[in-house]
């Protein structure tokens, strides 16, 4: 079984920021064993200067792993799908929001380090290697064929979907995705053509994140890691389930599929080069842009999610209406006769 690079993300970044604590008590307190000199330098240390050599271990860890990014990071993930629209359909309609507040929806607690990362991943990795990429792959590969391959891809992730719509208690949902992976997988070749959406059958999107959110499970901070697009703790959690629900890792040497993460990364981005500009050209605070504009699309796909359970299950809470006793109806005939 090959180790999900979601779950390796994640530890990493939490044993950065079980160091960067553990430093930082070190730099206050006076060792024992230290001679005067060390001492001093110690105490004269700053919180800025241990911030700046942890900010920098940091990125040098995350340069070695940039080769693992499963996404463009700096965005969030769900901001356009493969053509260049929000991923789910029903996500520009209007629905009731989850029974969560706008200050759990905002929380934020960790913004310093989720700042500082979040440059890191915008500025450094997409600016000087996705990017790049990105716009190298539009040049040498036809857009027909980069979406194809996104179909593909996308065809291949149905078992996370499916999973997560069962565990939702979405049995139609279910349904849609085992109806979809037959059709495109046999008609639309392998995924390349995306046969179910002419038919009118269309995705959901469901994920862990958003099914432990259905359970009352609440968001938790929001939080970026090197590498990976904007989440909250909760998802962050749902990401590494998921993770653990696509197939081909079970199958593709850990190499090979490092390298398929790459590829998609890439490719997804080179299918948003003009939308991911003009996100940038048109904001002043990119960061809160992105945490927030990720914040509201979540709540939005909960709330429709939840409504399509609560559609789903609609058969089972209506109750037959009774019909009048005709002998009831006989007797008011006689009171009331025409």
């Amino acid at each position: 079984m090959t180790i999900d690079i979601v779950l390796v993300h994640i530890i990493i970044a939490l044993g950065i920021m079980a160091l960067a604590a553990r430093v930082a008590d070190m730099a206050g307190s006076e060792p024992r064993a230290a001679s005067k000199g060390v001492v001093r330098s110690m105490q004269n240390a700053t919180p800025r200067r241990v911030t700046s050599v942890m900010w920098l271990l940091a990125a040098v860890i995350a340069v070695g792993m940039a080769s693992g990014c499963a996404r463009s990071p700096g965005v969030s993930s769900g901001a356009a799908g493969t053509d260049g629209t929000v991923r789910s359909h029903r996500l520009a309609e209007s629905a009731t929001l989850p029974d969560e507040s706008e200050d759990e929806a905002d929380y934020d607690p960790w913004h310093s380090f989720n700042e500082h990362m979040f440059s890191f991943n915008h500025d450094v990795l997409d600016g000087y290697l996705v990017k790049p990429a990105a716009e190298g792959w539009s040049k040498i590969c036809p857009d027909a064929a980069r979406r194809s391959f996104a179909r593909l891809i996308n065809n291949l992730d149905m078992p996370r979907r499916l999973v997560n719509n069962l565990l939702e208690g979405r049995p139609v949902g279910a349904g849609r995705e085992v109806a979809r992976f037959a059709v495109n997988s046999t008609v639309g070749v392998a995924g390349l053509i995306d046969v179910a959406s002419l038919m009118h059958i269309e995705p959901s999107e469901a994920d862990f994140g958003e099914t432990l959110a259905m359970y009352g499970v609440g968001t938790g901070p929001y939080l970026v890691l090197p590498t990976m697009p904007p989440l909250t703790v909760r998802d962050a959690i749902g990401r590494g389930v998921d993770g653990a629900l696509d197939p081909v890792s079970y199958f593709l040497p850990f190499i090979a599929n490092e390298a398929k993460s790459i590829v998609t990364a890439v490719n997804e981005r080179s299918l948003n080069l003009k939308l991911f500009a003009d996100v940038e050209d048109s904001v002043l605070d990119l960061y809160s842009a992105a945490r927030n504009g990720y914040l509201q699309r979540r709540q939005r796909a909960i709330a429709l999610a939840t409504e399509d359970r609560h559609e789903e299950w609609a058969w089972a809470r209506s109750s037959p209406v009774a019909e009048p006793a005709p002998q009831a109806a006989s007797s008011e005939r006689r009171e009331n006769p025409t």
